[in-house]
Order: structure tokens, then sequence, then C-alpha cells
């Protein structure tokens, strides 16, 4: 299988007056096509800002990201986010408009949109819904709907920053099933971020683990789809992450003197 993203050496600083705030540094990774990555970690250790990097909404101090064999240097459709905030769609829009406006931006020339965006939505479980709006659904309906919007445009690759962190335990539980149903459909590549270690274990073929802006390495997922929690496998599997973030995670933003970093912030 071929790696469809690569991030090499990438090194992310912001500037406030003469200290420098090391966002991600000398980030080393590659996803394969197809694949589900997690990226975990305690906040402020970098996770979100190398998923802004990847989107191509935050230039980077050094190293390269490439997708397909091709640098990453703006934002593309072939790349879409979803936040973690659960008013990322148009208010103003019905569901179906909100889906037909993101199909009409990316390829002007496709026809049968409305068809489509209720394909899309019966995809994530929202069939019949196409017709309300945003403020007259669920949180958890919401996030459907805004994957339902970014896989209409067929994105190569998935780029989601804590998705479900403001569900409950019960919509999330439920959004997790229709999403791996969802994924192992359409195929399409994910870099998921999360502080939930048994949100990345449950979703994901590898975890990779952030510490102070840099990984600190990766783990494997060994257990078989569907997972199941109550297995000895998943107990200890689940212990060793916890483990190896115990060991590695302990501490977030760090600071360094402007005389060690070479590179301007560019905006």
């Amino acid at each position: 299988m071929s790696n469809l993203l690569t991030v090499s050496e990438i090194t992310k600083i912001y500037e406030s007056g003469k200290r420098k705030v090391v966002g991600v540094k000398n980030i080393n990774f590659c996803v394969n096509k197809g694949h589900f990555i997690s990226i975990i970690g305690p906040s402020g250790c970098g996770k979100s800002t190398l998923l802004r990097c990847i989107a191509g909404f935050e230039k980077t101090n050094n190293g390269k990201i490439s997708l397909n064999g091709r640098p990453v240097t703006k934002p593309g459709p072939d790349r879409f986010m979803i936040f973690q905030g659960l008013d990322q769609l148009f208010p103003w829009l019905t569901l179906k408009e909100n889906i037909v406006f993101a199909m009409r931006v990316v390829d002007k020339g496709r026809e049968n949109f409305n068809k489509k965006a209720e394909a899309y939505l019966e995809l994530v479980g929202l069939e019949g819904f196409g017709g309300f709006h945003p403020y007259q659904l669920s949180g958890g309906m919401k996030q459907r709907a805004s994957i339902a919007r970014a896989l209409s445009v067929r994105p190569k690759l998935l780029l989601m920053d804590e998705p479900f962190g403001s569900l409950d335990a019960f919509s999330r539980r439920a959004i997790h099933q229709m999403f791996l149903k969802v994924w192992q459909k359409t195929g399409v590549t994910v870099v998921f971020v999360t502080h939930d270690i048994e949100e990345a274990i449950d979703l994901s073929d590898k975890i990779l683990v952030f510490s102070q802006g840099k990984l600190k390495g990766s783990i494997e997922n060994p257990l078989s789809r569907p997972r199941e929690k109550d297995i000895p496998a998943y107990r200890s599997f689940l212990l060793k992450v916890s483990d190896f973030l115990d060991e590695e995670c302990d501490g977030c933003l760090r600071l360094e003197e402007p005389s060690t970093v070479g590179a301007k912030l560019a905006f």
C-alpha cells in the first residue's frame, strides 16, 4: 500500500516579542492510502497545529508536507478538515443545501447535486433530514452532516480535530459506529486528533503520540475490528498506550530562546 501523506522534518514556530513557542518540531511520518491514524497527547503539544499545517492553513518554518507526491502549500479540496465545534454548517442553509454548496464550489461541472447530497446524507444516517436547518438538529446530527459535506467533495485526506469532543457519551458511541462504517465504505484516508485514548484505540490503525511539540513515537493497533472493550487484548493494549503516554507526555508548550531558532514565523 502506497504512501498518500508524507510529513518530513516539519517545524512550526510561533513568535511573541522576543520569545518563540514551539508548535511542532522536526515531525516525520507517513500515512498510507486508506489508513486511519490517530494523534494523541495533552493540550498544547502540537496536535492541532500539525493538522492545520497539513490542511494548508498554517505556513511551516521548515520541512515539507506532500500529498500524493505533490507539496502542500495552501488549502485545497483534496484535504477537508472537520473541527470540534458544532457550528461548522451554514445556519441559513438546509443540510442538503450545505452539501450542494460544497460540491458546487469544488466541481462546477458536476450534475445531479441534489441527488448526490441525498446519497451522502443517507450514508451518515440522515436520510430524510435534507430539508432541515442545522439549528433544528442535535449536536450529533450536525457532526454527521459535517462529515457528509466533507465526503461529498471526495477528498483524498480527511483531517479531524477532536470532531466528537463536544458530544455526550451516548452520541459519541453511536457516531463512532457510524463513522467506521462510512470510512470502510468510502476508503477515505483519515488523520484524527483526540485526547481520548479509548477513542483512538477504537477507531484507528495506528496511534501517534505527541509531547512538547514532538512526535515521541507511534504504536500500531493490533486489535481486529470490531473492537470489544471487555476482552483481555483490548485491556492490555489500553494499558500499553496509557503507560507510553505517562512516560512521554510530561508537558505542553515549550519556549526557546531566539538564538536557538533560525527561522522566522511566516504568515
